[in-house]
């Protein structure tokens, strides 16, 4: 870019710009292109040492600035201050990713980093903490620093920061000894304090999943979580500041139930994000973005349209103090006004030449139009470029070397003179310029006498990778539910025992040792208690959402009948599967050839970055396609997470190979949908791509069922019409089924016949559990998306009281942008009067309605309506179909969000947020409900999930489980939840492979244990879950290595342990090892130990390797040979530590080889 400015800066009308930046003078700047616009704030931050804060009208004008000048200068110098653009709702949550964007930016201004900072009007004008405030709440924590634990964690919880026991996410902070982790929102991994006393003696990395530390680093700077903190002082002023409101006002009891609400969240340090109305009222700083920085530049893009905006917001919080109860009367000021923040230097920007009453130092045009876009016509680019030459300075930019090439060699066959220029070069006037780098802008100036285009603008659509230019902060979290991740009240399932209700881990005294003990509750109250270390028997019990299984009784013959009747089921799925598998082993199918040039191409015509997932499952599929084996694969995937993109390069692959392929979609809509994909990215390639569904006329179907016999036809997309008996295809290669589990008993069988000798790719956007695919593998081929596509902007999303305001702005606010929006109303008897009360709300706006009870044709009617952009509101129940991507429908309005689970959030949140615009979800619940407990509980789940972003890796159970009856039967639900997926997985595999004859592998049992304690101290660990995830690590370690690499792990996680716990692990691997040997009696003494091996055992140990590794271990043992069988005699008067030590030692290196 430093070229063009260069260049541009020559002109008359860009020095007087460049001089009014530089003499402090306000401007006015019209006849502007949005390009032309991203030049001056580039050339401004060129020119000047400023740093350049740039508002535009609204959040989604900021996103698109933010992309365009990620394009046009390096990333480091752009900060984002994304700003909730709803002033008055009462959020009881909000998404923490603009929040952290935030954040980062006012800590850049706050170290002095100059920088273009991109906002909008709210963010200018919505009051913030003082400057000194921020400078005073960085917190900078040193190794060999003294700093009080106790002290740390109270600051913490004022800057709003979670207390729990583990880091799972952004915001946690926990405290184990003297160990404190914490993640702070301005990093994008959680950290561990290691303390001494009061002192830091180490400050580590570490990882969310193993909660092991990888790095060490000697500084962290923390950053509050919310833009909302204050100390003691602050808190005392503010009460006061109510109390004396009380005084003065009598308020409501409504409005006195709210400040009472508001007071506990203050001194609890909560629910902060709604509470920023209080900032004005504790400091008389009146404080906002652009106070951060002494020396600024105020850049107002689109400047009458900011005005607008501000008027609107104006109003917006008059309506709130006109609407709502005396709450109001508060006095709180959520905004400042525009003329307060109005610099003297400012630089308005405007498209036309609007009045304004303001004046302005300088006023200047510079005029220009929207570059034309040739999109791969390179007959017009040649000939523009001929009829410029010698009278305009032109620019092509290309981001790869190669590109530039290409152009180059094409230029010459045109006879085109042109320049190369390096990075360094300047622009040769009135000269056709081809240029390699990365940061460059469209522009067509005619103030400047310059034209420059990249090559987004010159090729074809999709030649160009689209890298996304947002990164989402939540790469690091935990996923969500952990089969161990138990809590008191939660159902568990013992193998022997059943089904049970875990209570707590308790620890009891047995004589002159101490055990942990699950403690777990049948039927009747009856009470089990089960060592830890048979914590493999039992597993987190998980079913269906919202199905609560029968707790078993303890004695009775019941589970082992329950057991019984799912082992007969699983033997015939078992038996499918293996005779499947068999089938398609020995019969013999086409091989593809491998990847070609025009493979190659395809692939890259791919406009974004694949997922590592997706490269995995191309790479799968191909090699499938490649071998003689017919491939059967199913490709498991959330919608967005690119299946398509994986169907679409085995489908070109079949036809480079001239195989017909037919792609099988379950609805209309959703055929329809994949016919335009397909024809797109094929129809350069000269492909034929034809649809089948009852949408296409009769004349049209009968030439098609023509050309696909006559093999004119390559790509046949459709309904279940593919599957008539009148389509013959002439050489079908590839068979892509989308959703098979919606199709039809009938249908499938016709799917069969299809199958046979033909390639197979079957797709499912219902997520299939973990434990499934281990039990199948060998028996069928698995691809799992797990990895969400990077870069995509979060979803925002809010929790927050129903309130037609907010229902009327958010549905206005899409409009704006021309975007649609989708209403979620759960219940079809009264869904005429919602749609009655938001054409009200919205009366400008189309808006129909779509729910189960609806004919399947008047539904699809209305459904391809939306697609086409007929509707703008879709009214819809749950019903709708998750597979349906409709990239321009941002905005998710969910009428009672506390009535709908987790799953079904999680799914109905994703048909938002498909496209490169930020996209807004409302998850709302009626004003001043009572909730129910149950209601309650969801609100808190929700609220849990909101926090975690979009970026959180969320395995719902109750999805997994409907994806397993997807793949096994849906008749098999009822049996997966009367054992739960994890036992029932585990027959299933158990069974595979006794059919298959393998035999299972049973693991030994020691038959005898040391008289040792086993339990983890409650000062040590003093959280359930977590111990009893250590417990089953312990039981888990099968080496003196693994057993010192957990010990460091105790010491790195919970701080130094003690000897009880030591010697626990050392006794659990001499279970193992005396498993293994085959000790069948130890016996103990005041002065030795001794250890008897069996008959069997002796046999297959090696008697020189015995006594020559126990003279290495140690002179205090010894051997003798009696009946058959080795004695091993351990003398423990003189060791200095637990006999179990130096036995493990010892075991070990005489394990027998197999």
């Amino acid at each position: 870019m430093k070229q063009i400015i260069k260049h541009v800066n020559q002109n008359s009308v860009f020095k007087q710009y460049i001089d009014g930046i530089i003499q402090d003078k306000s401007q006015l700047i019209n006849e502007l292109t949005d390009e032309a616009m991203v030049l001056l704030i580039i050339d401004a931050f060129y020119s000047s040492n400023k740093t350049i804060f740039v508002a535009t009208p609204n959040l989604y004008k900021a996103q698109l600035l933010y992309d365009r000048l990620n394009s046009a200068i390096s990333a480091d110098f752009i900060a984002f201050f994304p700003q909730d653009e709803f002033i008055t709702s009462e959020m009881l949550v909000s998404s923490n990713e603009f929040k952290m964007e935030r954040i980062n930016t006012i800590r850049d201004l706050l170290s002095n980093k100059r920088k273009i900072v991109i906002t909008h009007t709210t963010g200018i004008i919505k009051p913030q903490l003082p400057k000194k405030a921020w400078i005073n709440a960085i917190l900078n924590l040193k190794t060999n620093f003294e700093y009080g634990m106790k002290e740390l964690s109270k600051i913490f919880v004022s800057y709003g920061y979670k207390r729990e026991y583990t880091v799972e996410k952004p915001g946690d902070f926990s405290v184990r000894g003297g160990i404190l982790d914490i993640f702070p929102l301005n990093h994008t991994k959680p950290y561990r304090l290691d303390f001494f006393g009061d002192t830091i003696e180490k400050i580590k990395v570490f990882d969310i999943e193993t909660q092991r530390s990888t790095e060490q680093i000697n500084e962290l700077q923390i950053m509050p979580m919310y833009e909302f903190f204050y100390g003691d002082s602050e808190l005392e002023k503010i009460n006061d500041y109510i109390n004396e409101k009380k005084k003065e006002i009598q308020f409501s009891e409504i409005a006195l139930e709210k400040i009472h609400k508001d007071q506990e969240s203050l001194y609890k340090h909560e629910e902060l994000d709604r509470l920023t109305r209080y900032i004005p009222l504790m400091y008389s700083d009146r404080t906002t973005i652009l106070d951060f920085v002494e020396d600024k530049l105020v850049f107002f893009y689109d400047y009458h349209r900011v005005l607008e905006q501000y008027e609107i917001i104006t109003s917006e919080i008059a309506d709130w103090y006109m609407s709502t109860d005396d709450y109001t009367l508060m006095g709180f000021e959520l905004m400042y006004s525009i003329q307060s923040i109005m610099t003297k230097n400012r630089v308005c920007m405007d498209y036309l030449d609007h009045f304004y009453r303001d004046s302005f130092d300088m006023k200047l045009k510079i005029f220009g139009k929207e570059p034309f876009k040739y999109d791969g016509d390179f007959t017009t680019l040649y000939s523009n470029l001929k009829k410029h030459q010698g009278k305009t300075t032109v620019l092509l930019a290309f981001s790869s070397i190669k590109m530039r090439d290409n152009m180059r060699d094409l230029l010459e066959q045109e006879k085109i003179p042109y320049s190369i220029l390096s990075e360094e070069d300047d622009l040769f006037e009135n000269r056709l310029n081809l240029i390699y780098g990365d940061h460059f802008v469209d522009l067509d100036l005619e103030t400047g006498h310059i034209k420059v285009l990249t090559e987004k603008s010159i090729v074809k659509k999709g030649q160009v990778h689209n890298k996304g230019r947002y990164v989402s902060v939540y790469q690091n979290t935990k996923r969500v539910f952990s089969v161990n991740d138990l809590k008191p009240g939660d159902y568990i399932v013992h193998n022997d025992y059943g089904i049970g209700q875990f209570l707590e881990i308790k620890t009891m005294e047995l004589g002159s040792t101490k055990n942990d003990y699950i403690h777990i509750e049948y039927r009747d109250g009856d009470k089990l208690y089960i060592p830890v270390d048979a914590v493999s028997q039992i597993q987190k019990y998980a079913g269906s959402e919202g199905f609560s299984p029968r707790l078993n009784k303890l004695g009775g013959t019941e589970w082992a009948k329950t057991k019984q009747r799912v082992r007969a089921k699983v033997k015939d799925i078992a038996e499918k599967l293996i005779t499947l598998y068999a089938e398609r082993e020995h019969s013999e199918g086409f091989a593809f050839i491998e990847n070609n040039s025009m493979q190659d191409e395809f692939d890259n015509d791919f406009e974004y970055d694949e997922t590592p997932d997706q490269i995995k499952a191309i790479e799968d599929v191909k090699k499938d396609m490649e071998s003689h084996r017919p491939m059967d694969r199913l490709l498991c995937g959330d919608v967005g997470f690119g299946k398509t993109e994986v169907a679409l390069r085995a489908a070109f692959k079949a036809v480079l190979c001239n195989k017909q392929v037919a792609y099988l979609a379950p609805t209309t809509v959703l055929s329809r949908q994949h016919y335009l994909t397909f024809s797109n990215r094929m129809e350069k390639f000269g492909i034929n791509v034809r649809l089948l569904n009852r949408f296409v006329s009769r004349k049209q179907q009968t030439q098609t069922i023509k050309d696909i016999k006559a093999g004119n036809v390559d790509v046949l997309i459709g309904t279940h019409r593919i599957l008539s008996k009148d389509i013959e295809f002439k050489d079908l290669g590839l068979l892509v089924i989308d959703e098979e589990q919606r199709f039809g008993v009938e249908h499938k069988e016709r799917i069969k016949e299809m199958k046979i000798n033909v390639d197979v790719l079957s797709l499912s956007a219902t997520p299939i559990p973990r434990t499934l695919q281990m039990a199948i593998m060998g028996v069928k081929s698995m691809s799992i998306l797990e990895t969400a596509p990077e870069n995509r902007y979060p979803i925002q999303t809010y929790v927050l009281e129903r309130n037609d305001t907010i229902i009327k702005d958010a549905i206005e606010r899409e409009l704006a942008r021309n975007g649609q929006i989708f209403y979620i109303y759960n219940r079809v008897d009264d869904i005429d009067l919602i749609e009655a009360k938001i054409q009200k709300l919205v009366p400008d706006a189309r808006i129909d309605i779509a729910h189960g009870q609806m004919n399947k044709l008047a539904l699809e009617a209305v459904v391809s309506d939306f697609i086409d952009k007929k509707i703008d509101v879709l009214i819809s129940t749950t019903i709708i179909e998750t597979g349906i991507d409709i990239p321009n429908a941002n905005t998710l309005i969910i009428h009672d969000a506390d009535r709908l689970g987790l799953s079904q959030l999680y799914q109905i949140r994703g048909r938002v947020g498909r496209s490169n615009r930020i996209a807004y979800a409302y998850l709302m619940y009626t004003k001043n409900k009572v909730l129910t407990e149950d209601a309650e509980k969801r609100l808190r789940v929700i609220k849990e999930f909101t926090e975690l972003g979009s970026g959180f890796k969320i395995a719902v159970r109750d999805l997994s489980i409907r994806g397993a009856g997807d793949v096994l039967g849906s008749e098999q639900s009822g049996f997966i939840d009367s054992v739960g997926v994890d036992l029932y997985m585990r027959i299933l595999q158990e069974e595979i492979k006794r059919q298959q004859g393998i035999e299972p592998e049973i693991e030994p049992i020691s038959k005898v244990r040391a008289r040792v304690s086993k339990y983890i101290d409650e000062q040590y660990i003093n959280d359930d879950f977590v111990k009893l995830e250590m417990h089953t690590k312990i039981t888990s370690v099968k080496s003196v290595n693994e057993l010192r690499a957990l010990l460091d792990e105790f010491i790195d996680r919970f701080g130094r342990y003690d000897t009880d716990l030591e010697i626990y692990m050392y006794e659990k691997l001499f279970e193992y090892f005396s498993a293994k040997l085959d000790i069948e009696k130890i016996n103990e003494s005041k002065t030795n130990i001794s250890l008897i091996i069996s008959e069997d055992g002796t046999k297959r140990l090696a008697g020189d390797k015995l006594f020559s590794t126990g003279m290495k271990i140690s002179k205090f043992l010894r051997f003798t040979y009696k009946e058959n069988k080795i004695h091993i005699i351990l003398d423990t008067i003189q060791l200095d530590k637990h006999w179990l030590y130096t036995m493990c030692e010892f075991l070990e290196l005489i394990q027998p080889t197999k």
